[in-house]
């Protein structure tokens, strides 16, 4: 356990680290916003070819389901499990898109993620920097003038 002033001295620069930690949070941000959220949107474009996948079970996952989803691609059946916001329905059929010359990206209409997603994912780290950054200019202003 660290005594008073060594605690004291430790949050004497708090605000330094505000500072820092909201430059952080800002980048990451905007990387997600400008930078991820364009790359998985071009992945899902790349996706041109369609199946039909059948939901073989739906499991309860928190406020998620777990989906397993059977396809098949060229003659070769593939299963896959995605997590979904609404409960797809055991033995309903669902468009799958694949890239046709990998099959390493597949894209399910409303249940895989979209750059959507990591815009917003960007935007509130964004917002939670501006705040950190700001505490620390107002603590360092009122540092400055006292």
């Amino acid at each position: 356990m660290s005594s008073r002033s060594q605690r004291r001295f430790m949050m004497k620069n708090w605000h330094i680290s505000a500072i820092v930690i909201g430059i952080i949070l800002a980048l990451l941000g905007l990387y997600f916003v400008f930078g991820i959220s364009s790359q998985t949107n071009r992945k899902n474009a790349e996706c041109t070819e369609k199946t039909v996948g059948t939901i073989t079970a739906v499991t309860k996952s928190g406020s998620d389901y777990l989906t397993d989803i059977d396809y098949t691609i060229e003659d070769i059946d593939k299963s896959m499990t995605v997590k979904a916001k609404e409960d797809l329905g055991v033995g309903n059929t669902i468009d799958i898109y694949y890239e046709p010359l990998s099959w390493s990206h597949i894209y399910i209409e409303g249940v895989s993620s979209t750059g959507k997603n990591d815009v917003l994912f960007g935007l509130g780290s964004i917002l939670v920097g501006a705040i950190f950054i700001t505490m620390g200019v107002l603590e360092l202003r009122k540092r400055k003038s006292a």
